[in-house]
């Protein structure tokens, strides 16, 4: 298939071909925003690196990566949780004209597909389906997947049904089970070796030091659904029960956001330090002299020191009020009597002190702590929290500035399950699936904080995905997209309306009459 270079933009040259009637096609420009972020990762390199390195078991494909990660990028974008709709996602051409491709491939039961399409799709919702399936079959079951140590899984009734794969043939729920980890582990392995590499690479950090968040959230699904692959099931500390999988990411600061750089998927009743241990021992993004920040859920001497000794990597995190060290650091901070005052809490005070690992038995590494004295308006009485790191050049003040940046990963839990992302919407049982999905997600978030880092994005900074949609509806203005002599102009939809009535007779009876088709194509797709 010729590739028409439809994402070059010239109001001249699509006026002039306008006037002559010479219209390729017109789109809504709604979906504007995420052609900028596809065009970004297509222009950067990233999009051909991801599929490139993508662990693609077929040979010769029809339906290609670099087709296939775009759709359920734009899929992402628009807030779709079906895998089985990606093949109606990608219906720019300015997208795909950028892919190769030209616009024409959008016609009614064409697709990319020699076989074509049943309807007006890119490609059948099947491909992915088979591709992991075809990634499970080959999965190679004499090494076991390398997973964390299970807490054991809450027993719970569920709903007496069987899944749509037992439904159609016998299955082996262990073996399936263990052929989706493999799988799972090879889709998690791409995403932090090359997605998250890249995308860091690309964002041009230097080479100064870089500060890194982590954490974890849990994915939830319904509770008595026990045909959720690899799913487990946990007591919250409120006494009810969740079912599901914990998400763990990475993340790393940038200038005006940050990335989700690396990320592991594990059963929901996993401890968070068993999950995250392997992922800190090997993730690239991690150099020597950087910073982490953790919370106290990952409270961990081995890891602390390891960290420390063996990658250089210092380490800030909250000690448990119960713990000697906590005890320790509060005595001897008041004892010395030298409060600071809080870098951005007025009426709160800091102080350092040095030495306290030997309170901690499991630490093998110095470690400093600062102490934060505050009013506790519901003991009402002066309470304490204490912050630990190994990195002995930090003062106090600094302590506290950097561990205040960790709640910004909270908010890429909240935005990704409730600001249009659809994290928990698994519309898949099947563990392979779901993993695929859910790092199709995270991947589609950072692109957009990674777009919105460069000059061209900076109108997206600090605005979240939802607040750009909203901006049209706010301005009560709409616009078009109109491809014509080999390139692209976006215009106001009346001012484009208001243009068309100048026109010559003979040109708007031939508009008028290409408009008709599209509508009616339009009509049968809806």
């Amino acid at each position: 298939m010729d590739s028409i270079r439809l994402w070059a933009r010239n109001e001249t040259a699509v006026r002039q071909a306008i006037e002559l009637g010479e219209i390729a096609h017109i789109e809504t420009a709604s979906e504007e925003l995420t052609d900028e972020f596809l065009l970004c990762a297509i222009a950067s390199g990233l999009l051909k690196m991801w599929a490139e390195a993508f662990p693609d078991p077929r040979s010769e494909p029809e339906i290609g990566m670099d087709v296939i990660l775009p759709a359920h990028i734009a899929g992402r974008f628009a807030g779709l949780y079906s895998l089985r709709k990606a093949g109606y996602v990608l219906r720019s051409a300015r997208v795909l004209g950028a892919l190769g491709y030209s616009v024409e491939v959008i016609a009614p039961e064409h697709g990319l597909s020699l076989r074509g399409t049943s309807d007006d799709k890119l490609f059948s919702g099947d491909v992915v389906r088979k591709l992991l399936v075809k990634m499970e079959q080959q999965a190679d079951l004499s090494q076991p997947a390398l997973l964390p140590p299970k807490e054991p899984s809450v027993a719970v009734k569920v709903r007496d049904r069987a899944s749509r794969r037992a439904v159609k043939q016998t299955v082996d729920e262990v073996e399936a089970a263990a052929r989706a980890q493999k799988v799972a582990e090879q889709l998690v392995d791409w995403y932090n070796q090359h997605v998250g590499v890249s995308m860091l690479k690309y964002a041009r950090l230097g080479k100064g030091r870089r500060i890194h968040i982590l954490d974890t959230t849990h994915v939830e699904v319904a509770l008595e659904t026990g045909t959720y692959e690899c799913s487990g099931v946990v007591k919250n500390e409120d006494g009810t029960l969740s079912r599901g999988y914990k998400l763990a990411t990475l993340r790393t600061l940038l200038d005006s956001a940050g990335l989700l750089t690396q990320v592991a998927l594990s059963a929901i009743q996993v401890h968070d330090v068993a999950m995250c241990r392997p992922l800190l021992e090997k993730a690239p993004v991690l150099r020597a002299g950087e910073l982490l920040l953790e919370d106290r859920g990952f409270l961990d001497g081995a890891t602390l020191s390891s960290l420390k000794r063996q990658r250089q990597v210092d380490v800030i995190m909250p000690l448990k009020a119960n713990r000697l060290a906590t005890q320790e650091a509060i005595q001897l901070a008041e004892m010395a009597n030298e409060w600071q005052a809080h870098p951005s809490r007025t009426a709160q005070s800091i102080a350092l002190v040095r030495g306290v690992e030997h309170m901690w038995t499991e630490c093998e590494v110095p470690l400093n702590a600062c102490v934060i004295r505050f009013w506790n308006k519901k003991k009402k009485r002066t309470d304490h929290i204490v912050l630990v790191t190994t990195d002995q050049e930090l003062s106090a003040p600094w302590i506290v500035r950097h561990y205040e940046e960790r709640p910004e990963i909270e908010q890429d839990y909240e935005q990704m399950k409730s600001g249009g992302w659809q994290l928990q919407k698994l519309s898949s049982t099947r563990y392979s699936e779901m993993v695929f999905y859910v790092l199709t997600v995270v991947l589609s978030y950072s692109l957009y904080h990674l777009f919105a880092n460069t000059q061209a994005g900076a109108r997206c900074a600090d605005k979240t995905r939802q607040a750009l949609a909203f901006e049209p509806l706010r301005t009560q203005r709409t616009h078009i997209i109109v491809y014509a002599g080999g390139y692209f102009e976006i215009f106001e939809t009346l001012s484009f309306v208001q243009m068309v009535l100048h026109l010559s007779p003979p040109v708007q009876e031939h508009l008028r009459t290409w408009l008709a088709e599209h509508l009616n194509q339009i009509q049968k797709r809806e």
